[in-house]
């Protein structure tokens, strides 16, 4: 097998996770604790506010696999690697706001970019608009789906069948197609499209794709700056669903943490340098300095959602009751992840 072109790192199982407070290991103290984060005063001079940086583990909730926990794609499957990101620019993965061009750097209304897909691609606008006459994305249910005529794959993907695939158009991008851009050597892009308005060769610029940073892709500076002034306005940092195993998450952190921020992190299995943030923390602190849960996301979030709504006191313990009815906002936390 030929050597990957990009590290991944931390592909081993991390070290296990000591939680904080030790109440904190059951779903009533981890509710408790995270409730005391959030409503006590923040430290110093900083913000009442709070910063969330999440990680692709928040999505396990709707069916994906993770990655570096017991049983995750890197542990089970040895040989695994991301979809790289020439790979990506074939697909339309991710982020449903906005597409960006990988020539011009401009974004465009993904609404608007759907539209026009569906003119140039009328078999599956067709296919679509059965799937939504039978009621089939009405229901949560992939049995009820599938026997409605729609099959949907654990990555949220639609799969139609009879589908054609091979002949899938794309629009260009409007800016580069009315003005090329140059390339590195400062001769001009070639950028053309068909009758019907879809990208096509010889074009050598105005590809879209979602705007997301993709596996293998730079962040640009203006969302680090951003992601730095987010870190830099709040008062804590609540962590969600990722080992902040890449630098450009663990160093979010690290910044919240020489800010004197409190932070709560919440994922399952361990998380890059941990020890670190939690050093130093008062053993009998009850959430208000930290907090470290290992709990699923797909029970905790909710319940916790509505022990904020309803103001339970840090020193009760939710009762079951309580913990039942919280499980009517998973359908808001799933639909938030969509």
């Amino acid at each position: 097998m030929s050597k990957p072109l990009l590290r991944i790192p931390y592909t081993d199982l991390p070290l296990p996770s000591v939680i904080a407070p030790a109440s904190a290991s059951t779903l009533p103290g981890a509710i408790a604790a995270l409730h005391r984060f959030f409503v006590a005063p923040s430290p110093g001079d900083l913000p009442a506010s709070a910063v969330v940086l999440t990680g692709a583990g928040l999505s396990v909730a709707s069916g994906l696999a993770d990655y570096r926990g017991v049983k995750g794609t890197y542990k089970v499957n040895k040989t695994y690697r991301p979809i790289y990101y020439p790979e990506f620019l074939k697909k339309l993965h991710g982020y449903l706001r906005a597409v960006v061009c990988t020539s011009c750097k401009n974004e465009f209304s993904r609404n608007e970019f759907q539209e026009k897909l569906a003119t140039l691609n009328p078999k599956w606008a067709e296919l679509l608009e059965r799937a939504l006459k039978s009621g089939a994305l009405d229901t949560e249910d992939p049995v009820e789906r599938r026997f409605k005529g729609l099959k949907v794959n654990p990555d949220g993907d639609v799969d139609l069948p009879d589908a054609p695939y091979t002949t899938f158009r794309y629009p260009s991008c409007p800016k580069c197609l009315s003005s090329p851009p140059k390339n590195a050597d400062g001769h001009q892009h070639v950028v053309q499209v068909d009758t019907d308005g879809a990208w096509k060769l010889p074009s050598t610029a105005g590809i879209l794709k979602p705007a997301v940073v993709m596996f293998g892709e730079s962040i640009d500076n203006h969302i680090k700056h951003a992601a730095e002034e987010a870190i830099d306005n709040a008062g804590k940092l609540l962590v969600v669903g990722t080992s902040l195993a890449t630098y450009s998450a663990w160093r979010l952190a690290k910044r919240a943490q020489d800010r004197g921020m409190p932070i709560a992190i919440i994922s399952m299995g361990g998380i890059r340098g941990e020890d670190k943030f939690f050093a130093g923390m008062d053993p009998n602190q009850e959430g208000e300095q930290g907090v470290r849960v290992a709990l699923s996301t797909d029970d905790l979030l909710p319940a916790l959602l509505s022990a904020l709504r309803n103001d339970v006191a840090p020193s009760e313990a939710p009762t079951q009751a309580s913990l039942q009815a919280s499980f009517g906002n998973r359908g808001v936390f799933k639909d938030m992840l969509s």
